[in-house]
């Protein structure tokens, strides 16, 4: 990235500067993930995801979108690069609602080496996801200012990311730390965009962390969390008035076609 879009980046994100430390990356994920929703609407509405950097940067930076996992990270991994990070890819697999069958690798995050230690960093991953940068060879459980969080080895470079909730433990998503390539990453882009079994192929999922917790919109229903706590959940009836939710809890600026926006609505 140029001088100017790495400061349009950080203008984006509310950040005047950043410098590649530990603080730093924790500093980056958190605005990151209170000021770039993740969103899926494109997907929804029929149109392509593309991974192409100059693409993403106009619609999340420049149009002010937000974006799923493969659009979030692979931005997030460019702006890492121009910081000065060396990010690596990792594929995840997603445990969150306790599979029968091994899930596949459908996620994308990023490790990150600072000072001798191996961090994953991630503002792609909605739900429960750690907040801050965790180091996978610790498995001692952190405060991440919403709960308690952890990495654990479940197996030879293999690693499960947790967050503890009021019933113990819960699996968010494993990673490998191998080396995958750009068509591993675009082969799951395009499975968990275009085919029907995902969840993000019909249903429509927004969410953005808040100071203290996470607003969430799933469909038509708003959950806003404190801590890990759901404290309230609103019905918005798909028309008019969820598009005012979009705008103004999300601060989306959505610029689909009269067609996209019928499909988008549609009950």
């Amino acid at each position: 990235m140029t001088h100017l879009e790495v400061a349009q980046y950080l203008d984006r994100i509310k950040l005047s500067d950043c410098h590649p430390t530990l603080a730093g990356l924790a500093q980056l994920q958190e605005h990151h993930m209170e000021h770039i929703p993740f969103e899926n609407l494109d997907i929804v509405v029929g149109r392509k995801i593309v991974l192409d950097l100059p693409h993403l940067f106009e619609k999340v930076i420049i149009k002010k979108r937000g974006g799923y996992c493969f659009e979030l990270n692979t931005l997030y991994a460019a702006f890492l690069k121009s910081l000065g990070f060396a990010p690596k890819p990792v594929l995840g697999r997603v445990w969150l609602s306790n599979p029968l069958k091994t899930p596949p690798r459908n996620h994308l995050a990023h490790l990150v080496e600072l000072e001798g230690k191996t961090y994953i960093t991630d503002v792609g991953f909605g739900g429960f996801m750690t907040r801050v940068p965790l180091d996978i060879n610790d498995p001692a459980p952190i405060e991440d200012n919403v709960g308690m969080v952890r990495v654990i080895q479940i197996a030879d470079q293999q690693f499960m990311i947790q967050r503890k909730m009021e019933k113990g433990w819960t699996n968010q998503y494993s990673f490998e730390n191998v080396e995958i390539s750009e068509e591993d990453i675009h082969i799951s882009n395009y499975y968990m965009s275009t085919h029907p079994n995902s969840i993000f192929y019909t249903h429509r999922c927004i969410g953005k962390n808040t100071s203290d917790g996470r607003l969430g919109l799933f469909n038509n229903k708003i959950s806003i969390r404190k801590g890990i706590k759901v404290v309230d959940k609103i019905r918005v009836e798909l028309g008019l008035d969820w598009l005012e939710v979009i705008k103004k809890e999300f601060s989306l600026h959505l610029d689909f076609s009269k067609e996209e926006l019928s499909i988008l609505l549609k009950k």
